[in-house]
């Protein structure tokens, strides 16, 4: 068994959200889902984009404006947003706390494509101390 922590997840930041790669190829070798941890500033923003998994939002906390094609609604706690592969999507925190939601991809994106969107070290890495590689005399 497989257990990924927040902390030890690869990342991207960027306009007011975090997001955290929990399962994927690159994470656990899960071809056929990647799953992440979005955090979102009040104001946050993730801009419309599309891609080829099929994709599903589940709102835990806050509130926001959700784009899928054409239309737009306010989401909250509860709500699952799901569309279809190459949907273009966004999401803007609206409210006045952090909205945090999982998401959920299928199939999973390819291990580069998991490098290039979430560049960034865990938490874990980030925190830990550099290693001294040199030898002692």
């Amino acid at each position: 068994m497989q257990i990924m922590k927040k902390y030890a997840a690869p990342r991207y930041r960027r306009d007011g959200v975090v997001s955290y790669l929990l399962v994927s190829l690159q994470t656990g070798g899960v071809g056929n889902l990647a799953v992440t941890l979005v955090e979102m500033e009040p104001g946050g923003i993730q801009k419309p984009h599309a891609h080829e998994p099929e994709q599903m939002y589940y709102i835990l906390e806050g509130s926001g404006m959700m784009t899928v094609g054409a239309e737009r609604e306010r989401v909250g706690p509860g709500d699952c947003i799901a569309f279809p592969s190459r949907t273009v999507h966004g999401l803007e925190n609206t409210g006045g706390t952090v909205l945090r939601y999982l998401s959920a991809a299928s199939p999973s994106f390819t291990e580069q494509q998991c490098r290039k969107l979430w560049p960034l070290p865990s938490l874990q890495e980030e925190a830990e101390p550099p290693q001294n590689h040199e030898e002692e005399p």
